[in-house]
Parts: C-alpha cells; structure tokens; sequence
C-alpha cells in the first residue's frame, strides 16, 4: 500500500477546514494553528493555493477562505456523481412533510461526509448542536457507525468494517452489529437510538473542525465512537406499539452497481417517538431514495430487493 503524501495531506487538511467553515476567513496564523503546521509551511501552501485560486486572501483583512475555483471543481464533481442533486427536492419534501431536517451523505475513503442538508436550521436533535452537522463535517466509517453504508455490501467488506471495531471488541456486540445489518437489509432503512455518548460526540466533532488541539479532540472523537458500541445503537427489532429515543432514520441510495452511493437521513426527533411513527419516516425515506436510485439509473443489489 502507498504511503499518504505528507504535502497533499496538508492542502487537505486546509480545505477541509475552510470547508467546513465556509462562512469565515482565518489569517495564516490562525489556519496554521488549526491545522497544526508551523507558519512558513502554511505560508507557502496558501500561496500555492491562492495563485490557483482554490483560496482567496482579503486585501485588507489579510484573512483566507474557499476561492472560484472549487466552483468548477464542486460543479464536475456533481456532474459525475448526480445524486445529490437529484436528491434535494425529495430532502425538501421530507424535511417539510415531517418537521424534521433531512442530511445527505456519502462516504469518502474511511469516512462519512455530509454533503447536503434541507429543512428549517437548529432542528437536529443534538442537544442544540447545530454547528455539528455542517456540509463538510466527516465522521469515521467504523462500526457502530456506518451501517447503512455498508448493509448492502458484500459479507467481506462488511466483515471488514466490523474488524475495524478492534480485535477486543466482545462478540455480543458483534452479534449485535450484524443483526443492525441483516434489519436494515430487511427493513430498507436503519433506525439509529438516542445513546448519552452522542451528545459529547457531538462537542467533540464541534472542537474538531476549530480547536487548536485538534488531533486530542481526534483521540476523544475515536472514544466516543467506540463508547457508543457499547449501546444499543441501531434499533433491530422495530414494535409499532412501542416508543423510542431516536436519534436519525436513514435509508440508502443506490448507484448503477449496486452500492450505496449516497444516504438521506431525517434528523431532529423530540422526545419519545412511536414505532409507527418511525415506521411512517423509513418508508418515506426508502421510497424517495428509491425514486433517486431509478433517477440516476442505479439499483438496489438483490439481497435488497
């Protein structure tokens, strides 16, 4: 396997950080800071990616953010993966029909990014941490997370995913990460559970896009995710007469081969909800996740049909 370019490493570094904070510039000491390199190597990077026009400096301001030419970029990228757009009138119907927000997302490599979202701003459900789920923000593909992702998946891949949970992982809770993936593949949706860690997992990947300390907060991202392991975190066995703390309903999108391209998510659930009403969310989750499967051509693998 190759090793990670330690220069491209770094340019990605900075662009996910003023990714992630779109709205904002940041002087090169406060970029360096945050993305944990000395000043002279940010210096030359900045350059670099100004005189292409990836970023921008303010004359006056002496401050960085995202340039035109990610423009082009985003806009081939759409072309060549239109899923997203196809999916943003149906995350406006659903966010509108259920009073909730409603989040795309597509994996990158070993993570999770969010790339689109609809709905009415500070509804999501986590405890007020609205800044959490930016377009942008990235969690790692790992178990417990994930599982919509890779539900569809071939038995190696998924065996994959589940040794990445650690070899002192009990097997109770692999057990119980499988019967997440043989429910999702028979439901058509995952129903994820309100679970304590969530809410300091979410503090957490707030740090994480702003804190100097950024490769600590990484250390406490990676705890948390393992502490939610520990919980029940994806619902197996959905009762309609029974009530739940829900924490997100997702369900997948499909690409020509059959993989999971893209996952919409309905967020912002308040209080115990009920089985039907879950049920009620998943369905049309599935459904318009359907109808932008057949939009770019693609289709569900047939263990899931």
């Amino acid at each position: 396997m190759a090793r990670p370019s330690p220069a491209v490493e770094r340019v990605v570094a900075v662009l996910n950080f003023l990714a992630a904070h779109p709205d904002e510039g940041f002087t090169l000491s406060e970029l360096a800071r945050h993305v944990e390199l000395n000043k002279a190597t940010a210096h030359s990077l900045l350059n670099t990616l100004a005189d292409a026009g990836y970023v921008l400096r303010h004359p006056s301001r002496l401050t960085y953010t995202l340039g035109p030419a990610l423009i082009g970029l985003g806009t081939a990228a759409s072309g060549s993966s239109p899923a997203v757009d196809f999916a943003r009138d149906e995350m406006r119907t659903l966010a509108e029909r259920f009073e909730l927000e409603c989040l795309a997302t597509t994996t990158v490599g070993d993570e999770m990014v969010i790339v689109a979202r609809s709905g009415v701003p500070g509804s999501l459900g986590l405890r007020n941490l609205d800044d959490v789920v930016q377009i942008g923000r990235r969690l790692p593909l790992v178990p417990p997370l994930g599982t919509v992702f890779m539900a569809w998946a071939p038995d190696e891949e998924i065996e994959r995913w589940l040794a990445l949970a650690g070899r002192t992982t009990p097997e109770e809770e692999l057990a119980r990460y499988r019967a997440a993936v043989a429910a999702a593949r028979e439901r058509g949706f995952v129903v994820g559970l309100e679970a304590d860690p969530r809410a300091t997992l979410g503090r957490a990947l707030a740090q994480l896009a702003g804190d100097e300390r950024a490769a600590r907060v990484r250390d406490v991202v990676e705890s948390l995710v393992d502490d939610l392991g520990h919980d029940e975190y994806v619902l197996v066995d959905l009762q309609p007469e029974a009530s739940y703390f829900v924490n997100h309903v997702v369900a997948p999108v499909f690409g020509a081969d059959g993989e999971v391209v893209l996952a919409l998510s309905l967020f912002g659930f308040r209080g115990r909800v009920s089985g039907l009403r879950v049920e009620e969310c998943g369905q049309a989750l599935r459904d318009a996740c359907a109808r932008v499967t057949a939009s770019i051509r693609g289709h569900a693998p047939e263990a899931a049909a």
